[in-house]
């Protein structure tokens, strides 16, 4: 018993020393251009309605609302039509999402020519 004791006390202490466990980093979350003035603070259901909305432009494009992310250029583009960004870059400069025929034809489009794949 001492030692499933001292174990779990060891995995809290560590956990602990660290900072615990962390979100993902901002670039990888979605988040809506004009939040601000569409979800003011002021408006006591800011976090539902942004939810709300969040949830429906994620269903609407296809992509999973719970963990909000898609290896699906097509989708990811979709969210971004509808106002979401990542603070990282576009979907389509992003590294894994470089060389997929979709990104390819929207860099193309909406590119600079120096661009180069983050994250």
């Amino acid at each position: 018993m001492k030692v499933l004791f001292s174990i779990f006390l060891i995995l809290i202490l560590s956990g602990c020393s660290f900072g615990g466990f962390q979100p993902p980093p901002p670039h990888d979350h979605w988040q809506l251009h004009n939040e601000k003035a569409l979800f003011p603070n002021s408006d006591p259901d800011v976090l539902t309605k942004y939810l709300a909305r969040r949830k429906k432009d994620m269903k609407d494009c296809g992509m999973d609302f719970v963990t909000g992310e898609s290896d699906n250029p097509e989708v990811n583009l979709c969210l971004e039509k509808k106002g979401w960004y990542l603070e990282g870059g576009p979907i389509c400069e992003e590294k894994t999402m470089w060389n997929r025929p979709a990104c390819i034809q929207w860099r193309k489009k909406h590119s600079k020519p120096d661009a180069k794949p983050w994250q």
